[in-house]
């Protein structure tokens, strides 16, 4: 039977993967290998609007065909920069070559970053590298941090602790989680509808107060309520222990550990958090 493989990034474009790819960096396969990719900048690029990747028939096919095509507006300049800055400071730019590339016809064929090659061979994929220079409006002026990808790195190592520690965190506290521990979105499992408003609520009400988006029916089928955090790459350790502390202390009190395993106090998390991120 044929089908189409269509894959939702919305949580994954610029957040999953070494390179912040999303899930064919993550999987280290050609994002060609998939039919429909799409996702949203309103996340990752902190823009609005979103995109719909695939062969030149379908994006055509969709433009004439598509209900939301004919009558879409274009984006704001300010929008469109925004997105431009924040591709370009997840992929890195490669610097425009100093001599002409008649004579050196292969001196950006391997893009690389203090002097380690972006490239990688598996299964027969060739990862792309750092974005070309020339891909970039000649007005567009970013940071070095930006162009180089450092910053980039940095911040995709740092959701990738953030999101890892929390995960691994709630179940050793005795929650119940669900999702990839790798994902940004860590939902933890309340099952009884009636406990959401209350979670909520405790939370928000602590003297550091946190806010958490809780989610049901009709979202969810009934027992399965849950509270979804949303881990930033602007988050410190701190913060996750601040949010650790505050599920341990709540959690008791609504009696939603349910969870099997064995359990750690939260003192013994909070001091064996690289432990537990390498743990995966």
């Amino acid at each position: 039977m044929q089908f189409y493989l269509f894959i939702d990034e919305a949580h994954s474009i610029g957040a999953l993967g070494p390179h912040g790819r999303g899930v064919t960096d993550y999987f280290n396969i050609s994002p060609r290998s998939v039919d429909i990719l799409m996702g949203t900048f309103t996340k990752s690029f902190g823009a609005s609007g979103g995109y719909i990747a695939g062969r030149k028939s379908l994006i055509d096919s969709l433009r004439l065909r598509g209900h939301a095509g004919p009558y879409a507006e274009a984006m704001t300049p300010p929008v469109l920069t925004q997105i431009v800055s924040s591709m370009a400071s997840i992929m890195g730019v490669t610097p425009p070559p100093l001599t002409s590339p008649l004579k050196t016809p292969l001196a950006c064929a391997t893009p690389t970053a203090n002097g380690v090659s972006l490239a990688r061979t598996v299964d027969n994929y060739v990862h792309p590298g750092m974005a070309p220079s020339s891909a970039l409006p000649t007005w567009l002026s970013l940071p070095s941090s930006l162009l180089d990808g450092s910053e980039a790195r940095e911040r995709i190592r740092r959701l990738a602790f953030n999101s890892r520690y929390l995960h691994a965190g709630l179940n050793k506290l005795g929650f119940i989680t669900c999702g990839h521990p790798f994902s940004p979105i860590v939902p933890l499992m309340i099952f009884n509808p009636g406990k959401l408003g209350a979670f909520s609520i405790m939370m928000r009400e602590r003297s550091t107060p946190i806010v958490v988006v809780v989610v049901g029916y009709p979202a969810t089928p009934l027992v399965s309520s849950r509270v979804r955090f949303c881990v930033s790459a602007a988050h410190t350790k701190d913060d996750i222990d601040v949010i650790l502390r505050a599920c341990d202390e709540v959690g008791n009190v609504l009696d939603l550990k349910h969870g099997h395993g064995e359990r750690w106090s939260i003192e013994e998390i909070m001091k064996r958090s690289v432990e537990l991120v390498n743990s995966f």
